[in-house]
């Protein structure tokens, strides 16, 4: 084996091994310490690719959770208005049934048809002032309202509300118990505005359900794309911990190898100078 003084190979070897052990060990104390494992595009750039592809669905479905429970709350104003509105409804037969009995002299139809005519008036009130921030609810016989229920710009990620008012503005207008004949010609009526107010309620629950099932499906689903993104970026540390215990072990044996194989040379070359 020849000996150089220029160029020694065993320190060259060692020094190398030093390098990578300086760099391993680098790279596991920014994981250790950031606690993720791609903190640059060359740790890994198809990772990094899909880790972001897979954040950006996590917090668009965030955003479309939010949006479906944010319908299921103004569906919920709707129902307690139109259980208001149905009450009243409800007082208002009563009164055309009190109105129908013979009984009654014109003077009294006069003072329940003065309250029909007051709680009719009510009705319209809460009607128009029924209200989700600045989206009117019932003010109008038909209100549509489109949701954003996910991700994608298509009809399946839509979820379309329609409400009704229950009553139209020909029961309002026509109808009153001032007289047995218009008192039983309103119980008809009336008849036809509770069920409208009760069918609207039960297709306002339906739409509750169907929005609260969809919550849960999209939490289910950020729960899968979060761990999946996880598995991607984040850190092991009982890994990089071992990872970096022995990149140290690594680093300062070389350090102490690059010493003697230094020495080593230099030693046996000024040996064979002295003989």
């Amino acid at each position: 084996m020849s000996i150089s003084l220029l160029y020694n190979s065993s320190a060259s070897f060692v020094s190398q091994s030093l390098e990578r052990a300086t760099s391993n060990t680098g790279r596991h104390s920014q994981r250790l310490s950031t606690g993720v494992k791609i903190n640059s595009a060359s740790d890994d750039a198809a990772g990094l690719g899909l880790s972001k592809k897979l954040s950006a669905q996590v917090s668009s479905s965030d955003m479309a959770k939010n949006n479906a429970q944010t319908g299921v709350n103004l569906l919920q104003t709707a129902e307690s208005d139109l259980a208001q509105i149905g009450e009243y409804l409800q007082r208002l037969r009563d009164l055309s049934v009190q109105s129908s009995n013979g009984v009654y002299s014109d003077s009294e139809r006069a003072s329940l048809d003065a309250e029909f005519t007051q709680l009719k008036s009510e009705i319209v009130r809460t009607s128009v002032s029924s209200s989700f921030s600045d989206q009117k609810l019932l003010g109008s016989l038909t209100t549509n309202i489109t949701l954003q229920i996910g991700t994608n710009n298509n009809a399946e990620d839509k979820f379309d509300i329609t409400l009704h008012r229950g009553f139209g503005t020909a029961f309002l207008a026509a109808h009153g118990v001032e007289t047995v004949t218009d008192a039983r010609l309103s119980m008809d009526a009336l008849d036809a505005a509770i069920s409208a107010n009760s069918f609207e309620r039960s297709s306002i629950g339906a739409m509750v359900n169907r929005l609260s099932s969809l919550i849960s499906r999209t939490d289910s689903r950020q729960d899968n794309l979060s761990a999946a993104a996880s598995k991607i970026v984040d850190a092991d540390m009982a890994v990089e911990s071992a990872g970096l215990t022995k990149g140290q072990i690594l680093r300062q044996s070389s350090v102490a190898l690059l010493q003697q194989a230094n020495q080593t040379s230099g030693e046996t070359a000024l040996t064979l100078l002295r003989q």
